[in-house]
């Protein structure tokens, strides 16, 4: 099938050649990182330390501190004296934790708008994400193995309710070399979700040194003739560097989620780029099966979009 006229010449390989043509600039000029109390806040601000020098973005780290709203019949038995000393106790800590997040940026040299504040446990993660409506891109942690810190509803949450791009980075830190954005795996099915992440991602995109556009079982309809060269045509002459990977295998979530995993380990990705996928539950999104399977056993930091 003849290219689309303007498209990038394709290369050996299934690679498209970056167009010549002057694009309009695209980048990521307000960043958002959330800091909490989990270790894990030293690798979302190496992250965001890469990502704001390299977009030249103004940086934002929002940290919430949690109070304790007792049931008004509990309160009725505990003395006021009690309920003032917890309150007391709970401002010390996040005083102490801010103190400490200060002691991390500035070991990094990061210029950085802090915001903190205090909000009651059902309102945290609400709160996250309105923060998260006014930033290009947001920086989250990967929520880590036997924890209930409702981590994985913090990244739902920001991502259906804010309608802004996430990164989610990994607990265990970066990857080795410490880079993001170099090698980049695009999982790519042809539907919604995935261009959105892809565009939301563009970014990252432009300054890698090379893009894989992954298209798993592609899906009649979804694609061209050649599944994955329209969105490789479009991503060239935004200026990306990028090849097509076509594989066929087992429809099941936790294979394809697999597939992609391994993709990511035998190239030395540093970034996964993937549409979050949800399913209605009463009034709530939860993470479709593919997208939850990497999230629980990613080793890169993960862009996602829905």
């Amino acid at each position: 099938m003849p290219a689309p006229p303007g498209a990038a010449p394709a290369v050996a390989g299934g690679a498209f050649a970056q167009s010549p043509q002057e694009v309009r600039s695209m980048s990521y000029k307000s960043l958002l990182v959330h800091v909490d109390d989990r270790p894990s806040t030293e690798a979302r601000l190496d992250v965001a330390r890469m990502l704001q020098e390299r977009f030249d973005a103004h940086l934002t780290a929002v940290y919430l501190s949690v109070d304790v709203v007792m049931p008004g019949y509990m309160m009725e038995h505990v003395p006021s004296s009690v309920l003032e000393a917890a309150a007391e106790e709970r401002k010390k800590q996040a005083k102490l934790r801010l103190a400490e997040i200060d002691t991390m940026l500035k070991r990094r040299h990061m210029t950085v708008e802090m915001r903190s504040e205090s909000v009651i446990a059902t309102d945290y993660i609400d709160r996250v994400a309105l923060h998260a409506r006014y930033a290009d891109l947001t920086i989250l942690g990967q929520p880590e193995p036997g924890t209930d810190d409702a981590g994985d509803l913090l990244i739902e949450e920001t991502m259906f309710g804010a309608g802004r791009p996430v990164l989610v980075v990994p607990y265990i830190g970066l990857p080795k070399g410490g880079k993001v954005g170099s090698k980049v795996l695009a999982a790519y099915d042809g539907g919604r979700e995935a261009t959105r992440a892809l565009v939301d991602a563009l970014p990252m995109l432009k300054t890698a040194d090379a893009v894989k556009l992954l298209v798993i079982n592609p899906k009649p309809g979804r694609h061209g003739e050649a599944p994955g060269h329209d969105m490789a045509r479009y991503l060239a002459r935004h200026g990306v560097n990028v090849e097509v990977a076509v594989e066929k295998m087992s429809t099941s979530d936790v294979g394809i989620g697999d597939a992609v995993l391994n993709h990511v380990a035998e190239n030395d990705i540093d970034l996964l780029v993937m549409g979050a996928y949800g399913h209605s539950r009463l009034r709530e999104l939860v993470l479709g099966g593919v997208t939850r399977h990497i999230m629980g056993h990613m080793t890169v930091p993960v862009l996602m979009s829905h």
